[in-house]
């Protein structure tokens, strides 16, 4: 396995951990900061945007303490985008073993490919070597599988035409039915399969079932709840968790910290090879290659670096500010030039036939 990446991983799991720790002291201390549900100290606290929303709208009123947290959250995301969902939520990681499983498989055989273009090297410096780019011959054509993939959605197989903003999917859907419900009841009906909330619900019960030997049939049905959610929908994340629709839809505004995607060393772009690791190793399904073919667009990035640290060429980054594209004198990308110099020269070839 990639090193950067189990770095990475462990570094978020560190994180997830600690948090999960601090929480749990606190429940039987004095000044515990309660959970992600409703953090902070004394009067200081920090509701999920979420709970916040469905308890304004169960009571029909402006409540302070919700609209703080709302407003506080936005700013975050704003700042951070979801970085919630990748580094605190215990959710993501309990999901996370199988991911891991399905995509040590995609490396092996995408090394294989990277491997098998060895020799097709050899040929591009010698064809292709006067262009300074590759030749076609170095390129391995992709399988009808990986041109679904890369051609747009796993939903529709065809590109969804979206770069930029949110792309709305089942979750939104689930979010607006979580809200409707509450507007109905009265009540944040979520908050009772929330896999969130009964994580640590379950934690807290497990510690008083070893400190005080309080035996509960809750913890039977908390387990298996989490684990229909998470198991049973592996995707959960990605398209059934409300709290994920709207962090995306909060962090629509964010700028800061996007995967920027070198071309230059990018195997698929520069070489035309059929690497798709970043594609898959993205938890929120968003393709690097093309925006608008991802199920998902930037606005749902949760910072997780796994398609930095999977990348081969490390032709990912995540820079404060990704830079802008270069540009000729002319105003045209550098892309575009390559393109217009190619058709001149095959314009240059034709005209000698003729004579």
């Amino acid at each position: 396995m990639n090193e950067n990446k189990t770095r990475t991983y462990r570094l978020r799991m560190v994180i997830a951990l600690a948090i999960l720790a601090v929480v749990a002291v606190g429940y039987f201390a004095a000044g515990g900061i309660g959970n992600i549900c409703g953090i902070g100290f004394e009067s200081l606290t920090l509701l999920c945007p979420l709970g916040a929303l469905m308890a304004l709208l169960a009571e029909k009123t402006a409540i302070p303490v919700a609209v703080i947290s709302v407003v506080a959250v936005l700013a975050i995301c704003i700042v951070l985008g979801k970085v919630f969902c990748s580094w605190v939520c215990p959710v993501h990681f309990l999901a996370g073993p199988k991911r891991r499983k399905e995509l040590s498989a995609c490396e092996g055989m995408s090394a294989k490919n990277r491997k098998g273009m060895a020799g097709a090297d050899a040929a591009t410096a010698s064809v292709g070597g006067d262009l300074g780019r590759p030749s076609p011959v170095a390129a391995k054509p992709l399988s009808k599988k990986e041109k679904k993939a890369l051609s747009g959605c796993v939903s529709c197989a065809s590109p969804c035409g979206k770069s930029g903003g949110v792309k709305i999917d089942s979750r939104h859907g689930i979010l607006a039915a979580a809200l409707g419900s509450t507007l109905v009841f009265g009540f944040p009906v979520l908050c009772l399969v929330c896999p969130v909330g009964l994580t640590f619900a379950t934690v807290l019960l497990v510690m008083r079932l070893f400190a005080f030997g309080e035996t509960t049939w809750t913890i039977i049905v908390f387990i298996a709840l989490i684990a229909a959610e998470v198991i049973l929908l592996p995707r959960w994340c990605a398209k059934f968790c409300p709290l994920g629709a709207l962090l995306s839809l909060m962090s629509g505004l964010n700028r800061t910290f996007r995967p920027h995607l070198n071309a230059e060393k990018c195997l698929a772009e520069s070489r035309g090879a059929s690497c798709d690791l970043c594609v898959r190793a993205c938890p929120e399904g968003i393709n690097l290659h093309d925006i608008a073919a991802g199920e998902t667009t930037l606005a749902d990035c949760s910072k997780c670096r796994a398609c930095a640290d999977v990348c081969p060429e490390h032709a990912i980054t995540f820079p404060l500010l990704a830079p802008k594209p270069a540009r000729n004198r002319a105003g045209a990308s550098v892309t575009d030039a390559v393109g217009d110099l190619d058709e001149n020269l095959a314009f240059a070839g034709a005209l000698e036939e003729k004579e």
